[in-house]
């Protein structure tokens, strides 16, 4: 996958896109692989490549959210404070993704503010959808 395809990075400057595809790491993960837990410290921004991830909120009363789009983004977490996963990523079958180191990509934004801007409002936007879902799935609204 090349990272300019992903919505969160489209149309960003192909000098910067090149920046943030080098601290790309590409992970083939197996069934069943957690690759965070709710709660813990948040490192790393993920995107989907292939396969499907479920996003598991909430111990007592679980709702999960699957991530089966390519190019999808989870584990935002690693790039607003209090940087703390929202939800455990479990990989629901033989996944690929695409892992980025959330303290480099916002070196690469601060180093290019203008399109880091871009790409943390694009993030808000990802944020307020998924807290949509999450108000959906609370009410079955």
């Amino acid at each position: 996958m090349i990272v300019q395809e992903v919505d969160l990075f489209r149309r960003i400057p192909s000098h910067v896109i090149d920046e943030i595809a080098s601290l790309a790491e590409e992970m083939q993960p197996a069934a069943g692989t957690v690759l965070f837990r709710e709660g813990d410290f948040a490192e790393k921004l993920y995107v989907l490549v292939g396969g499907r991830v479920d996003l598991t909120v909430g111990a007592e009363r679980t709702i999960t959210f699957p991530v089966e789009r390519e190019q999808s983004v989870f584990g935002w977490s690693a790039l607003v404070e209090p940087r703390r996963y929202t939800a455990t990523a479990t990989c629901a079958g033989d996944t690929t993704v695409l892992c980025i180191d959330g303290d480099r990509l916002m070196r690469v934004f601060a180093k290019h503010p203008q399109e880091g801007l871009i790409v943390m409002q694009r993030l808000a936007g990802l944020i307020a959808q998924r807290l949509q879902a999450s108000y959906r799935a609370l009410t079955g609204r």
